[in-house]
């Protein structure tokens, strides 16, 4: 209080008050001194030079009449000096005379002059010579007193416009500072009361009006941040009251602050007003076990933070709970102590759940573990099963093909008799030709067979690179020509004459994508191309490719191509195929090192493809 009234009694008016007081009073000063010191010099000047024109007009005008004796003219002359004021006394002597004439009342200022009176003769050349001897006495009292009266004429004036500088300063400070000072005040005082958004009218384009629109912008910016914050906190107290989250915070010694509602209900309160009249200590609101309690307690002064501890609790009426805690020590933004901001969630029924899903694993695990054992024996036995099937498949392949050769060989035969009628000879051919499609599908089914049971080993020896490709070519070559394709042959030059490989397994691979482009061909042409990739000394990477422009496959038919028994075209194109023609051909290229490739579009042909590493014979 001491500082407020202290402010208002010597306040900004009053200050700069002060201040012009006081340089104008010391620029009057500093006038005043310089005009009368001025004044006083040029008044004293000018008494000099009266002085010094009244000893020059004595000086000649007793010059004659001293010399002459001439007492009357003498006298005379004395008079006339003394009607000067400024004379006070004159003393003449000269020539055995002495006159003298003084004023009555003895000044107190006075100035002498003594000087000579000579008189020269008429004669051209005479010497001038003393006639008398003058003593002149002047007082200075009415030049000072022209001087005081300039001084006080002076400093009358000098106050009055001290006075009226002092009075427009006041008036001036009055309306442009203390005024538009106090309306910022009082508009301070309303903003700190809790009236934010007022403002002040703005009267001059100066200073205090920059400071002013600054007040008003700093008052609007204040109501707008306290309608945010009011804004904050209703949806900060809405959040908080509504979530369904519980919700509470606590101090240090673990007394509630507060507590939202789906906190009060979960710990068995009607409201949280219920819950803080109950009790203010986490330990009455709910019960938990000491150790576990402590053990949180320990683990949030340690870490400051947990997330997502389970805590098993029972209610106010009993109940068992499961509560998932999440809770962070943060400092109050009030005093800066500790507090604590929790989150618990009921999760009673995921517990339970959690509970009956642990035991319903335990006897599902059980029962996993029973059924893996009965599928490992069933696969066992399927295994061996196949096996054995595979085995007798393979074993038997000498069993299957002689008696259908005997038959072929006997056809052959009755078909080079020419006695033999003609319908005899075409049920002859019908038997050939079924026996020839016959030995094919059992050959397929055998492939499979002994690949299935491991028993397809590859007979690598030498042989002409170029003739095994051609007499694969020749194969087809006839059917491609009745179906009136084109078909053509690309070798790259650099292809090595002989290679060591499997020249039956080789020619298999090749006969079979060959055929299956002629046979999925309608109209265009069926391309087998071979080049070299690579070549060493000793070695050679070859690529195998068969394009033809037929009626192509699409994603999914490629997916299910090389799988057997499986035939991906329409039905019109199955008639006479086991589907074991691409698996078996993928299964030979896997056994000497490659893979078959396939890129293929619906109406945009089919391109086979595989790379092989073959050892070159010199």
């Amino acid at each position: 209080m001491a500082l407020t009234r202290t402010s208002t009694s010597f306040g900004i008016q009053a200050r700069l008050m002060l201040g012009i007081t006081v340089v104008a009073t010391m620029a009057v000063l500093a006038v005043g001194w310089y005009w009368t010191a001025h004044e006083e010099a040029d008044q004293l000047r000018s008494l000099k030079e009266r002085q010094d024109g009244m000893a020059s007009l004595v000086a000649r005008g007793f010059s004659g009449p001293l010399w002459n004796l001439d007492s009357s003219t003498v006298n005379n002359l004395l008079d006339a000096v003394m009607d000067d004021p400024e004379v006070y006394s004159i003393e003449v002597q000269g020539l055995g005379t002495a006159m003298r004439r003084e004023r009555d009342q003895p000044p107190e200022h006075t100035q002498t002059l003594e000087f000579p009176i000579t008189h020269r003769g008429p004669q051209d050349g005479a010497k001038a010579e003393v006639a008398g001897q003058v003593k002149l006495v002047f007082s200075r009292e009415p030049v000072l007193s022209k001087v005081a009266q300039m001084r006080v004429f002076v400093a009358g004036l000098l106050a009055a416009v001290l006075a009226a500088v002092l009075l427009t300063s006041y008036l001036m400070i009055r309306r442009l500072v203390t005024r538009p000072v106090q309306r910022l005040g009082a508009m301070s005082r309303r903003v700190a009361e809790g009236e934010l958004g007022v403002s002040v009218p703005i009267e001059r384009a100066d200073e205090i009006g920059a400071l002013s629109d600054q007040f008003n912008a700093m008052s609007e910016r204040l109501r707008a941040s306290s309608v945010d914050v009011r804004q904050s906190e209703a949806r900060y107290r809405s959040l908080f009251e509504n979530a369904t989250e519980g919700i509470f915070q606590a101090d240090a010694r673990g007394r509630v602050l507060g507590l939202n509602r789906a906190l009060a209900h979960m710990l068995g309160f009607p409201s949280p007003a219920a819950a803080l009249a109950h009790g203010r200590r986490l330990r009455h609101l709910v019960h938990i076990e000491k150790a576990e309690y402590r053990r949180i307690a320990n683990a949030l002064s340690r870490y400051r933070v947990l997330q997502q501890v389970p805590l098993r609790a029972s209610a106010r009426d009993g109940r068992e709970l499961w509560i998932e805690l999440s809770a962070n020590v943060v400092p109050s933004s009030e005093d800066g102590r500790m507090r604590i901001e929790a989150m618990a969630s009921d999760i009673t029924q995921r517990q339970q759940a959690e509970q009956e899903l642990t035991r319903h694993r335990d006897h599902l695990e059980e029962l996993v573990t029973e059924r893996t054992g009965e599928l490992t024996e069933a696969k066992k036995r399927a295994e061996a099963a196949s096996q054995s099937k595979s085995r007798f498949l393979a074993t038997m392949s000498h069993e299957f093909r002689t008696p259908l050769n005997a038959i072929l060989g006997f056809a052959q035969l009755l078909q080079m008799d020419e006695t033999l009628p003609a319908a005899h000879r075409a049920k002859i051919n019908l038997i050939r030709d079924s026996g020839d499609h016959l030995l094919g599908l059992i050959s397929d089914v055998l492939d499979m067979a002994s690949i299935e049971a491991g028993k397809v080993k590859l007979q690598p020896v030498a042989l002409d690179l170029r003739a095994l490709i051609e007499v694969a070519c020749d194969a087809v070559r006839i059917r491609a020509e009745q179906k009136k394709l084109r078909f053509a042959v690309e070798l790259d030059p650099a292809l090595p004459l002989r290679v060591i490989a499997d020249g039956q397994r080789l020619r298999q691979v090749l006969l079979n994508l060959l055929s299956n482009a002629v046979k999925f061909t309608d109209h265009g042409q069926t391309v087998l191309r071979v080049q070299c990739l690579e070549r060493a000394p000793n070695e050679a990477r070859l690529r195998f490719e068969v394009q033809d422009s037929g009626i192509g496959m699409t994603t999914e038919q490629v997916g299910r191509l090389f799988q057997a028994f499986e035939q991906v075209a329409e039905d019109s194109r199955r008639h006479g195929g086991t589907g074991l023609g691409l698996s078996i051909s993928q299964e030979l290229v896997r056994l000497m090192g490659g893979r078959i490739e396939v890129r293929s579009a619906p109406g945009q042909g089919s391109l086979f493809a595989f790379e092989l590493k073959l050892d070159i014979v010199m």
